[in-house]
């Protein structure tokens, strides 16, 4: 069957082909006739077999696209519409993305670190009555407070951002509790039993919800929440474009860091160096974006490190699954298990594991999973 996506796509030119994107698969295309002059553009559908780890904030990232035109931030895809028919695109950006550049774990160049730090700061400039898009219902409601007490009732400001970054970090824990881990027990709680990973891992009594607790607070701007080498574009003028908004989000300027950081993984000394770019241009428009930095900074980064650890434990049993019967298997597997033991010794402190199995471990606990899913 056609997807709807693909059909739109080819109303309006020529289809280059299909780009897998991680939340949308995305059609570029070539359109013809009086939207020639836009040059090539991407029309997108939520994936079906997307694994999501984080929280959604907006209902439509064309929407925050939208906002973020209006609003004047550079290099972001923009937007079009076909008035007769309703069919939403963005424009394609031309270049290549910065992973095919400086792939992840290599130094980045000079000057895209300065228009990444260029970004940061177009972001912190955006409060929360800045944009229209539309906000999702937090799943959560509110996350509980450390003594069981529910935050106070803030009407209809269910969508403002965090009154403290302590409460931010909270709710995303429980989001990744509830959502990540809880929710994925039935099928993979014997294999994360199997990881060492306790039951209780990132509840109210973890380590990581005593340091969400310690937080100093920060004010809340606009996020990406998603900013990696693999989002950024960079054009033919050696310009740096930003995509792939899915998780943009209000909240604390730290936890945007952390992530990129994080997702980033760049040699140590430059990893500093864009700490402190960062801190020079996110301070100069949102004073106070970098209190606390010194002691919250590790505590964000305790977070990522934790959540990667239930993302990419049920994609790499996705991976193996897929592999299953195949002569692919067996490498698939020792592959799997060289990552998953890399991740689990990331996370060991945040996480609290008392002992991280060796990938001589990690490799039958996958294979058996695939053994028990067979005989479901």
């Amino acid at each position: 069957m056609t997807s709807p996506a693909l059909q739109q796509a080819e109303a309006i030119g020529a289809v280059d082909g299909p780009l897998a994107g991680y939340h949308r698969e995305w059609y570029v295309v070539r359109p013809q006739g009086e939207l020639t002059r836009l040059g090539r553009v991407k029309i997108g559908e939520p994936r079906e077999d997307a694994l999501r780890f984080d929280r959604r904030y907006f209902a439509s990232e064309d929407e925050v696209l939208l906002d973020l035109a209006r609003l004047g931030v550079p290099r972001v895809p923009p937007v079009h519409r076909v008035s007769r028919s309703g069919t939403v695109f963005h424009g394609f950006i031309e270049g290549r993305t910065l992973a095919s550049l400086s792939p992840r774990g290599q130094p980045v160049a000079p000057g895209h670190l300065r228009q990444i730090s260029e970004r940061f700061a177009s972001l912190s400039r955006l409060r929360p009555g800045d944009l229209h898009a539309r906000r999702l219902r937090n799943p959560l409601r509110r996350a509980p407070e450390p003594d069981g007490i529910p935050p106070r009732p803030t009407g209809d400001s269910e969508h403002r951002p965090v009154r403290s970054s302590a409460h931010f970090l909270r709710e995303l824990l429980a989001f990744t509790r509830e959502h990540a881990h809880r929710a994925r027990l039935p099928r993979f709680g014997p294999l994360f039993a199997r990881l060492g990973i306790p039951p209780d891992v990132l509840g109210p009594h973890s380590r990581l919800a005593a340091e969400a607790a310690l937080l100093t607070d920060r004010p809340s701007c606009l996020l990406h929440g998603d900013l990696h080498r693999a989002n950024l574009i960079v054009d033919p003028a050696d310009a740096l474009w930003t995509i792939d908004w899915e998780l943009a989000a209000f909240g604390d300027p730290l936890y945007d860091l952390a992530t990129h950081l994080h997702l980033m993984d760049y040699p140590p000394r430059q990893r500093s160096l864009v700490v402190a770019e960062w801190r020079q241009a996110v301070t100069a428009v949102l004073p106070g974006a970098d209190a606390g930095l010194a002691d919250d900074l590790p505590r964000y980064l305790g977070y990522k490190r934790a959540q990667s650890v239930f993302a990419d434990v049920v994609r790499q049993a996705v991976a193996v699954g897929a592999a299953h019967g195949t002569p692919a298997w067996a490498e698939q597997l020792g592959r799997t298990a060289e990552l998953v033991h890399d991740i689990l010794v990331r996370a060991a402190e945040p996480l609290e594991l008392a002992d991280v199995p060796g990938p001589g471990a990690i490799e039958p606990a996958y294979a058996e999973l695939c053994t028990a899913a067979r005989h479901r």
